[in-house]
């Protein structure tokens, strides 16, 4: 499960365990905003999270830190914090990069993935090119490209897909209103022309066909 999967914590952390204290104040920022209680050009207290987390200002400078790299928040030196435009045209090209992420990591790994693996993977697919709701068809393709990063063996290139798929999440999020170019018959088509490329096994059909996926969500 990745990170853009993450559940609402309670707003009391119990500070032990494995978990560092910037990924508990990433996680902590990120659920906020996927839950809309932060929406686009919202100022974000960093001395409030550290209250919430009852932590210092360090780990939750380097959540922010990491949350600006993956492009979630912007941030101006001694002025502000703020979460990012997801409907900007850099916003909305994460969607169609999270697919290329994702075309390129299952051509390599579709061979040694296992028949009910690829089958889960075809049936978020399927979702994808059937639902009629932005939010539902947002959710599948999210939930493909989890599936997708689970695949991943080498850790950088996991974590690199992982937050991809968080700024491809907030895009697709923030603009499930927005009137698209694609139509759903379309999605249909490419999303099962994928789904049976994975069941075939076909790496270089895969790849292309994952890609206009993405792309048409974009």
């Amino acid at each position: 499960m990745t990170i853009a999967y993450a559940e609402p914590q309670a707003r009391q952390w119990i500070h032990h365990g494995s978990v560092p204290l910037p990924e508990l104040a990433f996680q902590h920022i990120l659920v906020a905003i996927l839950q809309g209680e932060y929406v686009s050009g919202d100022t974000l207290n960093t001395t409030r999270f550290a209250r919430e987390l009852d932590m210092s200002l360090n780990p939750i400078r380097e959540a922010i830190i990491r949350l600006r790299d993956i492009g979630l928040v912007e941030v101006t030196p001694a002025r502000y914090t703020k979460v990012a435009d997801f409907t900007t045209p850099e916003s909305r090209a994460a969607i169609g990069y999270a697919g290329v992420l994702a075309g390129a990591a299952l051509r390599r790994a579709v061979s040694m993935a296992a028949g009910e693996v690829r089958e889960d993977l075809a049936a978020h697919l399927a979702l994808i090119g059937r639902a009629d709701a932005a939010a539902d068809r947002n959710a599948a393709a999210i939930a493909f490209l989890t599936a997708v990063a689970d695949l991943v063996e080498h850790p950088r290139q996991a974590r690199h897909l992982v937050e991809s798929t968080i700024l491809a999440q907030c895009a697709l999020q923030f603009a499930e209103n927005a009137p698209r170019d694609a139509t759903t018959q379309g999605h249909s088509t490419v999303a099962g022309a994928a789904a049976r490329a994975i069941r075939d096994g076909e790496p270089e059909t895969i790849e292309t066909t994952v890609r206009a996926l993405f792309e048409q969500l974009a």
